[in-house]
C-alpha cells in the first residue's frame, strides 16, 4: 500500500473514531456481536441512527455483519480495533 493512501486510510479511521455515538457502539460491541434491535434498546438510540452508524464503521471495515436467520449481528472487525479503541480510552483515562 502506498504511504499516501495508507495516511488516508489512517485519517478515515479517526475520523470514525472522532464520533460519540459510533464510540458507544463500539465499547458495547466489545461485549459481543449484538444486532441493530439490541444496541437500538441499550443505547437508548432510534433504530435508524444506529443503522446510519453501523452502516459507516461496516464501510471502513471496523465492524463485521453476520447474517444469522432473519437476523445480522455485528461485531468489531478485528482485534486492531479493540486494540486502539482501548488504548485510547486508557490514555485519556491515565492523563486525566
Amino acid at each position: 500500500m502506498r504511504k499516501n493512501k495508507a495516511l488516508n486510510e489512517c485519517k478515515t479511521l479517526f475520523k470514525l473514531f472522532s464520533d460519540t455515538t459510533r464510540l458507544r457502539i463500539i465499547d458495547l460491541l466489545l461485549e459481543g456481536p449484538l444486532n441493530v434491535q439490541a444496541i437500538h434498546e441499550t443505547l437508548r438510540l432510534k433504530q435508524s441512527t444506529v443503522s446510519h452508524q453501523l452502516k459507516l464503521l461496516r464501510e471502513q471495515n471496523v465492524v463485521a455483519a453476520n447474517r444469522e436467520g432473519k437476523k445480522i449481528f455485528y461485531s468489531l472487525k478485528d482485534d486492531h480495533v479493540k486494540k486502539i479503541y482501548l488504548m485510547a480510552k486508557d490514555h485519556v483515562t491515565e492523563c486525566d
